[in-house]
């Protein structure tokens, strides 16, 4: 081949593979304007655009821009239909997204009783945690969902699980939110009565000082320990009274506060 002849050919290669890269970079663009459609769909419970794009070959787990699948953001704002269409395609259950929260916590966080047991029934863990230590429990307990809470308790959830930053557990924070039902649904499955967090305040300690009555009865009839003292001292009785809670004060004071 003479000098010509190559440097033609080599003009075609290079023009074919110019086109090849282009093609390509045209498919990836594409692709991830699905991917990311597939989320907003999801999310916004716009279940045939869903099954359109997973048709035309979305990515079923592809992770946005802050590391969201679209079976979070359909969990999460509670659209049930779409979290069963995207299982069925095969979405990953347990992926993990911002800060860790997954399907199921945000779920169980939001109250969205149905999707929970779906996504408990796909074989979600529900004992995952996310960056902080919290797990399901944690936040559907503190958030006052009692349907959801029993649905997590029957699944096996760990009824005294502590998150990494507080050591709250899910009795802390139902206390400390005062959701009696829920309290007792806790203290039912075994909750641990006077489990501290890092700052030694028992459940007790927290509905006393935030003046849940209904909740220091429950605690109290538990067994609690009323004379608890947090990590500077601080107890149920000193809280309730500083706090101006009087009514709680004249329990603990029955119940043998010194």
């Amino acid at each position: 081949m003479d000098f010509k002849m190559r440097r033609k050919a080599m003009g075609k290669g290079s023009m074919l593979a110019l086109l090849i890269a282009v093609v390509l970079l045209l498919t990836t663009v594409a692709s991830a304007g699905k991917n990311e459609d597939l989320a907003t769909a999801a999310g916004d419970g716009d279940l045939p655009k869903v099954k359109r794009l997973l048709a035309a070959g979305a990515a079923l787990n592809a992770k946005d821009e802050k590391g969201e699948t679209a079976l979070i953001y359909a969990s999460m704002m509670g659209h049930i239909e779409v979290v069963r269409t995207l299982l069925a395609a095969g979405a990953a259950v347990n992926a993990a997204g911002f800060l860790g929260n997954t399907a199921l916590i945000y779920a169980s966080m939001m109250g969205h009783l149905e999707v929970v047991r779906t996504l408990l029934a796909a074989g979600a863990e529900v004992n995952a945690k996310d960056l902080y230590g919290q797990t399901a429990l944690i936040w559907a307990s503190q958030q006052g969902h009692l349907e959801v809470v029993r649905a997590l308790l029957a699944a096996r959830a760990d009824v005294n699980a502590k998150d990494n930053k507080t050591g709250w557990t899910a009795l802390n924070g139902a206390s400390m939110h005062g959701h009696p039902e829920v309290v007792r649904a806790l203290l039912a499955a075994g909750a641990e009565v006077n489990a501290k967090t890092k700052d030694g305040w028992t459940a007790l300690i927290s509905a006393s000082a935030a003046g849940h009555r209904e909740v220091v009865q429950a605690l109290l009839a538990a067994k609690a320990d009323v004379n608890a003292k947090g990590r500077i001292g601080t107890t149920a009785l000193e809280l309730a009274t500083k706090n101006g809670h009087r009514e709680i004060a004249e329990l603990l004071r029955k119940a043998g506060a010194k």
